[in-house]
């Protein structure tokens, strides 16, 4: 049950028979009282907080019920949940009361007034110049066993090494047995002896076999240089390919063919050879063939023949026809000059301008001037 207006008047201020009604239907318990007030928004939220956990109750009943069996053992996936969750107790039925310590119960409430507060990091940011100028000093806390090695420069990277990968806490004692042995060299003479002491075996396999690697590296490496420059290439060239005739004919005699009809044929189908350009010197088939004055000059005559004075009488048979063609052929070329085209080919196309930035605004005494200068000529036009 919920009372308004409480900034008007409150329960308490009732008179005593409607306050004993009031407690009459609060006796049974199953009742609750609150109190609010939409002007002064008073107990608005505590009435909400009630009746949102009153109604959250009843959907978590609703949904258990929903979920148990008719004994009342949860099923489906509430009960697989709660078969998971196990709430540990104390062995031997000991409560286990909550402790707090004392440190805790005796700490004191921060207060920034109190002079003996403790120090925070922003207090001390403010009195050294606030943000931006202090400089938070991360190595303070550090717990080391000389308070004085907080302040220590090490650096992470030194000549290239990362220096944390080299530290060692028996590093002086290491120092110190390096020193003794390095002592120990030097008075037995170690360090005195020259470079042409060396083992001079030693010296020489090792410059030969730096020589064959050197060797097998540049064998390596040219090929690979053939590999790629005939990648794309034809292995044998193309002039060694040809073959002459008489090589043919030696080759099948050799294996017992009879090759005179295949030397004649190859010899009437070569190429360059006419009727009127006779051999050389020499029967052989692979003698060479020269040219005479009058197989050139009629050779130069039936070329003449072949080409034409003009191509566009070529397959004309009359004057009209021609006429008609070249009527034609401007009648075609008529659009493509229109356009600006050089050809059928020509796929260019020129820069349109946009319409609104070209088109001119016509005032209303222009459209009328042009309106009556329209029908003037309509009129001169008309017959009598």
């Amino acid at each position: 049950m919920v009372i308004n207006k409480i900034d008007l008047t409150r329960p308490e201020d009732l008179d005593p028979e409607t306050q004993e009604q009031l407690q009459g239907m609060l006796k049974s318990g199953e009742v609750e009282l609150l109190q609010l007030s939409c002007t002064t928004t008073e107990g608005v939220m505590g009435v909400r907080n009630a009746a949102c956990d009153r109604l959250l109750a009843a959907r978590n009943a609703e949904k258990l019920k929903a979920g148990t069996n008719s004994s009342g053992e949860p099923t489906g996936r509430l009960g697989d949940l709660l078969r998971r969750i196990h709430v540990a107790q104390p062995l031997g039925g000991v409560v286990r009361e909550t402790s707090i310590p004392e440190a805790v119960k005796n700490r004191k409430k921060y207060d920034p007034e109190d002079p003996e507060r403790i120090r925070l990091e922003r207090d001390i940011e403010e009195e050294e110049g606030g943000a931006g100028v202090y400089n938070v000093n991360m190595r303070k806390n550090y717990i080391l066993e000389n308070p004085e090695w907080k302040e220590d420069r090490i650096p992470e990277v030194f000549d290239g090494k990362n220096v944390y990968d080299f530290i060692d806490p028996d590093i002086e004692a290491k120092l110190v047995a390096l020193e003794k042995e390095e002592e120990r060299l030097e008075a037995e003479g170690f360090y005195n002896s020259s470079e042409e002491d060396m083992d001079e075996d030693e010296e020489a396999e090792i410059k030969y076999k730096a020589d064959l690697i050197r060797e097998k590296r540049q064998l390596i490496r040219n090929e690979a240089k053939m590999r790629k420059s005939l990648k794309n290439r034809a292995i044998i060239p193309r002039s060694l390919k040809a073959q002459k005739l008489s090589k043919m004919e030696s080759h099948l005699e050799s294996l017992g063919y009879d090759s005179t009809n295949i030397a004649a044929r190859a010899r009437s189908q070569s190429r360059g050879r006419s009727m009127i350009r006779g051999p050389s010197e020499g029967t052989g088939g692979d003698a060479m063939e020269i040219d005479t004055p009058q197989a050139a000059l009629q050779r130069a005559k039936s070329r003449a023949r072949s080409q034409s004075t003009n191509r566009r009488t070529d397959g004309v048979t009359d004057e009209a026809a021609r006429s008609k063609a070249e009527k034609l052929a401007k009648l075609s070329q008529k659009k493509m000059n229109r356009m600006a085209r050089q050809g059928e080919a020509d796929r260019h196309t020129t820069g349109s301008l946009t319409k609104h930035l070209v088109r001119t605004r016509t005032t209303p005494y222009l459209q009328k001037l042009t309106f009556h200068s329209l029908l003037a000529n309509v009129v001169l036009a008309r017959p009598t």
